[in-house]
């Protein structure tokens, strides 16, 4: 009965270790058009690191936000804006990207206000120029097929001209670990890359809560199949 209880705990924390992040809308791989949900700043968490980089395209320039926290669930958000400095005319930035998250589960969340106070992100500010165009946010999520790239499609809301400030855009993954290894761009045509944030491997402690749980997993079953017929001795 103790090994019974003993291998359920375990099995459960494994799974605790790996489960993804709660949120309304996952981002599967080769998923396009997906609608952003809005973010709960309640869940914001921890800032980890933010960095804004001035960007230079062929047709453009802008400033590329991007920070990490830890929200209060324990796992990464991965947050991302743009804002356009210089633009040619009639252009329009349309898409910004974010590299290296094979593998996680990411959810698509997204925020218009100024969800860090004093800190580098700031309320969107990206009315939409063309009358013909739709009002209001029009912007969707996608991922590659791989998993590995994450997309804002800015749809009516892109960048069209100097001043303006996309939504602030936030990935939430099951990671509890990050690098700067990844990349981050923008995309009118033409395309600006800069340095980003993306999960890492695992941390050495959530190994070991996973390999605990298999662990278990395994001795359970050796001991199941070992398991010594009963014999039953009738009443006379």
């Amino acid at each position: 009965m103790m090994n019974r209880k003993f291998f359920a705990l375990a099995t459960t924390a494994a799974a605790l270790a790996i489960a993804p992040a709660a949120s309304a809308t996952t981002l599967l791989p080769g998923a396009t058009g997906v609608a952003f949900s809005a973010f709960n700043v309640a869940t914001q968490g921890t800032l980890l690191a933010s960095q804004s980089v001035p960007g230079v395209g062929a047709t453009y320039t802008d400033t590329m936000r991007s920070a990490v926290y830890r929200n209060t669930l324990g796992t990464l958000d991965f947050y991302y804006q743009v804002a356009v400095s210089t633009i040619t005319s009639l252009d329009e930035i349309n898409d910004l990207s974010a590299f290296n998250f094979a593998g996680w589960t990411v959810d698509a969340l997204f925020s218009s206000a100024d969800i860090d106070g004093a800190g580098i992100f700031t309320a969107a500010n990206n009315p939409n120029l063309d009358l013909s165009e739709a009002v209001g946010d029009t912007s969707t999520a996608a991922r590659s097929g791989s998993g590995g790239v994450v997309h804002a499609n800015l749809g009516a809301n892109g960048l069209e001209a100097a001043g303006q400030i996309t939504n602030t855009y936030i990935f939430r993954t099951n990671a509890t670990g990050f690098t700067t290894g990844g990349t981050f761009t923008t995309q009118d045509g033409s395309t600006v890359t800069v340095p980003g944030y993306a999960p890492a491997v695992p941390e050495p402690a959530t190994w070991a809560m996973m390999l605990l749980g298999f662990g278990m997993l395994g001795f359970g079953m050796r001991r199941r199949g070992k398991a010594q017929p009963r014999v039953n001795f009738a009443m006379s």
